[in-house]
């Protein structure tokens, strides 16, 4: 991973590859180079992780809710046919 002061995590996926570096890394000697970088991902996976904790849920309107589960009837109405 390239040299920098942080890291910073802005999707799930970016997530995930952060997360398995960071396992990668996990027994990594004392101040080396690893050892700084394995800090800064989980350092940014804790803050992707508090910011994602943070942003309030997607409230869907009922009468979209029945559209959804309408369409998902429909759906499999058309595939038995």
């Amino acid at each position: 991973m390239p040299e920098a002061d942080a890291v910073m995590i802005s999707s799930y996926e970016e997530r995930k590859a952060a997360i398995l570096r960071a396992a990668a890394l996990i027994n990594c000697s004392r101040g080396s180079d690893e050892e700084r970088e394995f800090e800064m991902l989980t350092q940014a996976i804790a803050e992707f992780d508090i910011v994602q904790a943070a942003q309030s849920p997607i409230e869907i309107p009922p009468a979209f809710m029945q559209f959804i589960r309408g369409a998902g009837r429909r759906q499999v109405a058309t595939k038995a046919s």
